[in-house]
């Protein structure tokens, strides 16, 4: 499910290309996406990253204040699998802060292969 509030700062940025995957080289289950103005004027100047099991849960997450405003950011995690395996569902929620307004987005993942 796509988050689709409006207002705020969720309307001066956008969130695309959420990849959830197991990479077996690694070990490891990534979540990334890529968190972009869509105005120029609306730097982003903080970002974090949360991974949600099917229940809720977090299992992981990191936030980053970013001293350099960016006009696009990549947050990723990387964790053991713990109990994840391709084909489970999770939930990615990406927030932050885009000229002094907060954002909050929310994406239902599958677990594929990296």
């Amino acid at each position: 499910m796509a988050d689709d509030k409006t207002g705020g700062a969720n309307a001066s940025v956008a969130v695309t290309g959420w990849n959830a995957c197991y990479n077996s080289g690694e070990g490891v289950i990534s979540l990334s996406c890529t968190v972009t103005t869509s105005d120029s004027s609306a730097a982003i100047s903080g970002v974090g990253l949360m991974l949600n099991n099917s229940q809720g849960s977090t299992l992981a997450s990191t936030y980053a204040e970013l001293s350099n405003y960016c006009e696009s950011v990549t947050p990723a995690l990387n964790l053991p699998p713990g109990g994840l395996k391709v084909g489970d569902m999770i939930l990615g929620v990406v927030s932050g802060e885009a000229q002094g307004q907060h954002y909050f987005f929310e994406q239902e993942l599958v677990i594929g292969t990296c």
